[in-house]
């Protein structure tokens, strides 16, 4: 039974209008123990036989039995279960991969047909032992002179443990040393297999060949004996294991580390689109979201609309309960311990955003001025942000304050006047006089609050101005007798003056806030308001969005201006439609320029797919390993470029606010924006590379390397 047998083969090629003829119904047949020269002149036919044999090519008429079972229903698939289990390549221009050591080519085959992981090492070793490349164990291939390439090359086919060997030139680019070297060795290797073996100088063969075959004008003009072999015995099925997913991945980052100017110049070309798609990302984010209708740097106005939203910063809110009793413990530790982001609950709240004083005094060092058009924060929000202080130091005591760089006529040192209200809730003491109850009435009270229990269980809560007595029965109806408790509180404004000292400035990309001392603000009452102060206005609004509302009840300036922007809706979202387009559009022209550029990488690396499809690769798994190149690449790059990212952002403070706004959800928006883009792109490559045969894959690397 023969190994190969060709009955009337034929093989064309399309050329312009015309079609060319490659062979001419061949008929012949191959064994194990042959030695076969394939001879002819240019152009003759016999590397195109070569590679129909070998199914590196197909073939139009006729039939090819591969022990005895018919191949003309192959699919591409079939062929490369053929090419992986019988056929081990040598070729003229050597087709090794050249940045690749010779270790690496020789593991590279018994990694593709998944050889036993613990014996690779060993075999790997002998066979380069075996064709003489011990002493260049570990020397890139693309560093060895031309034998040594096609030795490396003979080991490589070798390592697959498959029954015929074909040989296109071998011997075409070497020195007459070089190529009996080259010859010497397959004539070993023909004593247990089939070598096939195209060559224009029969006479290098004529010493070792068993057989002869002559082609011209694609036709076999001669097919002659030689010599002898003993009668052939019909091989074993050649089995296959696949190549598992761990090998590829190991095979991917093989290809990523063989190759570090390439992968350095992939790396670094993804970091700069990621980091600069992050940043339009985020700007234009930012104004999708705020819609154009936020505050100005350094007014109360917005730029767009009279918002006017006191002195209040757009990181803080205050928090009552909307049955207007005092704050309890629980109520701060709920509100504590909300989720949205880093944030600080201040108790008995100081009315430092108050509309009645447009100015503060400012005692500098030679001169007194008023202070306008400022806005009051706390030095919470900054605290994690020491590295912006641009002079002088955080506050250590309370009558210390940080000024924002706008202020450039504030120094450290200076002093400032500092007024606002403390509001209190005081019970008072009191009595029922006949209808009436009574309590003492000072001129600092500012409003009463009165809470009766009837006998009856019912409640009773009457707020406004009373000046000494309160009426029963005119407020609630009921007769005195029926009180079983009561209790009278006053709230209270206490008016808190002090003389800050300005002890540093922060860069705040001139915002125009003043930053008073966490611990002026900071008290241990309760009081019935509590004041919200978070890092940032994102996470801001993510604790707003938490508060449970049928508790509470929540004042935000900022939010607040949503009233009047609501009646603005069509045009919000027309404009945030725009915003969106345009994140769109820019990741659009990202990706064109990525595309670009992954597409000429992955064009320089044809010749290398080529090769591995050669060698017994599949399809699946080439296609894999492009997929899995691709996103640990893109997975370093998002990594470094956040890592990046981070570092401008805590020596900038623009930056830093501006990375502020995104979310969880942002970030996985651009990551499997880029995944997508990353899978898109390979997949793109797969298709391109494996429409073509491997033929016209490597005869398309030559022409493009040439």
């Amino acid at each position: 039974m023969s190994l190969i047998k060709l009955d009337n083969v034929s093989k064309f090629y399309k050329s312009g209008d015309g079609v060319s003829v490659g062979m001419r119904k061949i008929s012949t047949e191959f064994n194990l123990g042959e030695f076969v020269a394939v001879t002819g002149e240019s152009g003759s036919g016999k590397s195109t036989l070569l590679n129909v044999i070998s199914g590196l090519d197909s073939y139009e008429d006729g039939e090819i039995y591969i022990q005895n079972e018919e191949t003309s229903h192959y699919t591409n698939r079939d062929w490369e279960l053929y090419r992986a289990k019988y056929i081990g390549f040598i070729f003229q221009s050597y087709n090794i991969i050249d940045s690749y050591s010779v270790y690496q080519n020789v593991m590279l085959a018994l990694e593709i047909q998944n050889y036993p992981r613990h014996l690779r090492k060993q075999r790997a070793l002998e066979l380069i032992e075996k064709v003489g490349l011990k002493s260049h164990i570990h020397h890139k291939a693309a560093k060895l002179s031309g034998g040594q390439k096609q030795r490396a090359v003979i080991a490589r086919a070798l390592a697959k443990d498959c029954p015929i060997i074909v040989a296109d030139e071998p011997t075409g680019n070497l020195d007459s040393e070089s190529s009996k070297q080259i010859i010497d060795l397959l004539h070993e290797v023909s004593k247990e297999k089939l070598v096939v073996i195209v060559t224009h100088d029969f006479d290098q063969v004529k010493q070792y060949a068993t057989r002869k075959i002559k082609m011209h004008d694609g036709e076999v003009v001669e097919d002659k004996v030689l010599k002898k072999t003993e009668a052939p015995q019909a091989p074993e099925q050649p089995t296959l294991k696949v190549m598992t997913v761990p090998s590829v991945i190991k095979f991917s980052l093989r290809n990523l580390f063989t190759t570090p100017r390439r992968t350095f110049f992939f790396l670094l070309f993804q970091i700069v689109i990621m980091t600069v798609f992050t940043f339009a990302y985020t700007f234009l984010m930012d104004q999708a979201r705020n819609n154009l209708f936020g505050d100005g740097y350094t007014g109360g106005n917005s730029n767009y609309f009279e918002f006017y939203t006191d002195w209040t910063t757009d990181n803080r809110f205050y928090v009552l309960r909307k049955d207007n009793q005092t704050m309890t413990a629980s109520d701060y530790n709920a509100l504590s311990a909300l989720q949205g982001g880093n944030h600080y609950v201040y108790k008995d709240f100081t009315y430092i955003d108050i509309n009645n004083f447009s100015n503060l005094q400012v005692y500098a060092d030679d001169s007194t001025f008023q202070l306008y058009n400022f806005k009051l924060d706390t030095t919470y929000s900054i605290s994690n942000t020491p590295q912006f202080i641009i002079e002088g130091r955080m506050p250590e005591e309370q009558n210390e304050i940080v000024v924002s760089n706008m202020f450039q006529n504030i120094n450290v040192g200076d002093e400032i006047d500092f007024f606002g209200n403390r509001r209190v809730y005081l019970e008072k003491p009191a009595q029922i006089v006949g209808d009436n109850i009574t309590f003492e009435y000072t001129n600092e009270d500012n409003y009463h609050e009165i809470k009766i229990k009837f006998k009856d269980g019912s409640y009773s809560r009457i707020e406004g101005n009373f000046y000494e007595k309160f009426s029963i029965p005119q407020f609630t109806g009921r007769a005195a007798s029926d009180v079983e408790e009561f209790s009278v509180y006053v709230e209270r404004y206490i008016n808190d003056y002090q003389r800050l000292v300005v002890v540093g400035k922060y860069n705040d990309n001139n915002k125009g806030v003043l930053y008073l001392s966490h611990d002026f603000l900071d008290s241990p009452f309760l009081g019935n308001g509590f004041m919200i102060a978070a890092r940032t206005q994102v996470q801001a609004e993510r604790i707003f969005d938490s508060i449970d509302k049928n508790i509470y009840r929540v004042v935000y300036p900022e939010l607040d201006k949503g009233t009047i922007q609501s009646l603005f809706g069509p045009i919000n979202f027309i404009v945030s439609l725009i915003f969106y387009a345009l994140v769109f559009f820019f990741a659009l022209f990202m990706y064109f320029i990525l595309y670009t550029v992954v597409r000429n990488i992955m064009q320089a690396r044809k010749k290398d797919f080529a090769i591995f499809r050669s060698i017994g690769a599949n399809q699946s798994k080439l296609g894999w390993l492009v997929i899995f190149e691709q996103l640990i690449v893109m997975m370093i790059s998002f990594a470094i470029a956040m890592i990046i990212l981070s570092s401008i952002s805590y020596s900038n403070f623009v930056v830093n606010k501006l990375l502020s706004i995104l979310t969880m959800t942002d970030y996985m928006i651009i990551f499997l924006t880029f995944t997508y883009l990353t899978l898109w792109l390979a997949r793109r490559f797969n298709k391109r590379t494996f429409k073509f045969s491997i033929i016209e894959n490597i005869q398309e690397s030559k022409e493009e390397t040439l």
